[in-house]
């Protein structure tokens, strides 16, 4: 196996090389580009000149994102030849030391239950002495049917289930410390001896939840993330407690006496591991806590609590929850240091504290605010769809460790760690419903994370990517659930770029400034800017002259390092093509997003955040989507007809490479009977009514013996907006 600094040196050579290829060919269209625009502007052929510049700008600003990327990739690498993994001893330093406090947020809305019980589950077990996992449940509090109320029930049920599975084994390692400590004199052997038998306690009771957990499937196999789940959660940690245990036997032969300290803090990290507060909290049951229908607030309502006594007031409104002195509050909220916000269908490995907090703990350190790995796709997914967009997400991941290395890092909201100094530092305070609520993350779009990135830097705050994986989140596994997740990421970013250039105005100026703006301003603006230049290129009927040759000329060193990126995170070289095909297909997605975006800057109404479902069935695509799915190959034939009728031999062929992609897409990635389906289901679902379902509806189809029941939604998570249930025979 080649050392990760070897590999890694390779790679930053591979992509300078790359760089050097890059800008040698943007010189020479800058030229080409140059020499046309001065033969068209001599020729007053002012129409030439026109498409110069739009020809020019779409391919530059494709390029742009090539450089960036490289630029990112580089910085990726670099880091991995500096980095060193702490050792175990320094991780568990914070058991020797008064370790700062802990809240694991964890956003809820009408989530599957078996995936939030993961994530709690791997919440709980991330080493930590001093830690509080709590379900954050956004479902609305009076359901409006019995099976909406079952399912609020079996949610808010978890907490209590993991708080009776991990209570006995927190009193009885926390007994075991205390009574190591009351001891004024010990013997080294038999308290080796004693660790041993206490690690191979732990293994063997991982090793039963992990049956347990398997043993609930009913007969189902496993799924890919629930593989995943057993293996990282709760196999690993078993297998390193044996080992451990097996060492201090060794020790114990070996005669190697330890020291208190040491024994100490091994009893430290055994009830540390099981001393967890679980806890759930509902925001919607006040009226004086936000009820704005995003995460965001979901999160903020809670953080505003951390610290407080507070006490249920009956009103005519409905309840309200007011501070009081802690003897007269019916609950107080566990003060936190830190806070760490994971999404309910993510999973953190059990190292991810111990690695993170130190750094955070630093002197030097002191304003980094936001201190994150970001987050990995769930491995080996049987799902072609499901595969490729994991794929994306494993290359953001790259980029985001790049963006660290330019000093551009962005908070990635699914498992950032944050400072509560920090939140409390950019907080607002805003009236909702004639009560003062506390804003901390905003919300003003739904990318939330990414605009309070910029708020925290303006405050003189950093933010860091930890250059390992040890966070995973599910990846949407069809059409529909992908659509509202990268809908969602599209929309914001335009509206966000005038805080950066305020922020830009005010820093200090400087060769390091410019390559932060350069990646923030592209991180930013980039589905927009590149969706546009994609369809400008595809699309608009360049004569010859403009030699569309450059277009994949200038894509080539990209795709060569995308590729090479792929097989390195485990997927196959011819993957790349794979994902050039998805991103085809999502332009009309994306394109949907920034078009939203630009509605909430025109009109300033906040746009609904539509959470990506998680269910156990399909969600349906809204049929404007699947329309433009059925169209987008139609238009290249038609665009490769009147190509070769004009005699654009170059664009013809780029119109059926890209339009066999498009096909590609559209049968193995949307599914042409899926699809079908979906643009037929608002009419379906109408029955004959005069009006029809909006085409920007969301509909998820979960199986139902032999029918199907359609749930048919505005796209909204609104608890208040209507919807309707019906069912159709087959599929």
């Amino acid at each position: 196996m080649i050392p990760i600094q070897t590999h890694s040196t390779k790679e930053i050579t591979t992509t300078r090389i790359s760089l050097m290829i890059t800008f040698g060919v943007l010189l020479a269209l800058l030229h080409f580009l140059g020499k046309q625009a001065v033969i068209g502007y001599q020729g007053r052929h002012f129409r030439v000149v026109a498409e110069v510049l739009v020809f020019g700008g779409a391919v530059l600003f494709l390029i742009y994102g090539n450089v960036v990327y490289q630029f990112c990739r580089l910085g990726y690498y670099q880091r991995r030849v500096d980095h060193e993994a702490a050792s175990a001893h320094v991780r568990q330093d914070v058991y020797a030391n008064d370790a700062p406090s802990l809240a694991i947020l964890i956003p809820s809305y009408k989530e599957e239950r078996e995936v939030i019980w993961q994530t709690m589950v791997s919440a709980a077990l991330v080493e930590h002495p001093q830690k509080t996992v709590v379900l954050l449940i956004d479902d609305p509090p009076q359901p409006k049917s019995q099976e909406e109320k079952l399912k609020l029930e079996q949610t808010r049920s978890i907490p209590i289930e993991l708080r009776e599975l991990f209570s006995a084994q927190a009193e009885r390692y926390q007994s075991e410390l205390m009574v190591f400590r009351s001891r004024t004199h010990f013997d080294g052997n038999s308290e080796l001896e004693r660790l041993a038998i206490l690690n191979n306690e732990v293994s063997e009771w991982l090793q039963c939840l992990r049956e347990w957990f398997t043993s609930q499937r009913e007969g189902r196999p496993l799924s890919h993330t629930d593989k995943f789940f057993v293996e990282q959660i709760l196999e690993v940690p078993a297998r390193r407690h044996a080992a451990l245990a097996g060492e201090l036997a060794e020790r114990v032969h070996r005669s190697d006496l330890p020291t208190r300290e040491f024994l100490e803090r091994q009893y430290a990290r055994l009830a540390g591991l099981f001393n967890v507060q679980f806890s759930s909290f509902e925001r919607k049951k006040y009226q004086n806590l936000s009820h704005e229908a995003n995460k965001a607030m979901n999160l903020n309502s809670y953080i505003g609590l951390i610290g407080k006594a507070c006490r249920k007031v009956a009103t005519d409104a409905g309840w309200v929850l007011e501070e009081v002195p802690p003897e007269l509050a019916d609950f107080i909220i566990p003060d936190a240091d830190y806070v760490i916000t994971l999404d309910a269908d993510s999973l953190l490995l059990p190292d991810y504290v111990q690695r993170l907090i130190p750094m955070m703990e630093k002197p030097e350190n002191r304003r980094l605010a936001v201190i994150q790995t970001p987050y990995s796709a769930f491995p080996e997914s049987p799902n072609l769809l499901e595969r490729m967009a994991g794929a994306t997400t494993d290359i953001q991941y790259i980029i985001h460790q790049g963006f660290t290395r330019w000093k551009a890092t962005f908070w990635v909201g699914a498992n950032a760690l944050i400072r509560r100094e920090a939140l409390e530092d950019i907080k607002d305070i805003r009236t909702e419903n004639g009560f003062p609520v506390a804003v901390y993350i905003q919300d003003r779009t739904v990318i939330e994370d990414t605009e309070s990135s910029i708020d925290l830097i303006d405050r003189g705050w950093t933010l860091y990517n930890y250059p390992e994986r040890l966070a995973y989140s599910a990846t949407p596994p069809d059409f529909g659930a992908l659509l509202i997740q990268r809908r969602r990421w599209a929309n914001g970013g335009l509206l966000i770029i005038r805080k950066l250039l305020q922020y830009a105005a005010k820093a200090s100026k400087g060769g390091d400034l410019l390559k932060e703006c350069s990646l923030r301003f592209h991180y930013l603006a980039s589905l927009a800017g590149a969706s546009v230049a994609t369809l400008l290129v595809f699309f608009y009927p360049f004569d010859n002259h403009l030699a569309i040759i450059w277009v994949p000329l200038s894509a080539l060193p990209y795709f060569v390092l995308y590729a090479r990126d792929l097989r390195i995170n485990g997927y196959k070289y011819s993957d790349v093509l794979r994902v050039y095909a998805l991103n085809l297909m999502l332009i009309s997605v994306v394109m949907g997003g920034v078009l939203k975006s630009i509605e909430q800057g025109v009109t300033g109404a906040k746009i609904p955040f539509g959470r990506t479902p998680k269910v156990s069935g399909r969600t349906a695509a809204p049929a404007l989507y699947c329309f433009l799915g059925l169209a987008f190959p139609l238009a290249f034939i038609l665009a490769m007809a009147l190509d070769l009728y004009s005699d654009r031999w170059l664009h013809a062929l780029f119109s059926a490479f890209n339009g066999g992609f498009f096909l590609y897409a559209l049968f193995r990635m949307m599914g042409i009977k899926e699809t079908l389906v979906d643009l037929m289901a608002p009419w379906i679902v109408a029955e004959g009514k005069p009006e029809l379902i909006t085409l920007q509806a969301s509909v998820v189809l979960r199986p139902n013996q032999s029918s199907q029941r359609v749930t048919v939604l505005d796209g909204s998570d609104d608890d208040s907006l209507a919807s309707e249930e019906v069912a159709f025979a087959g599929e």
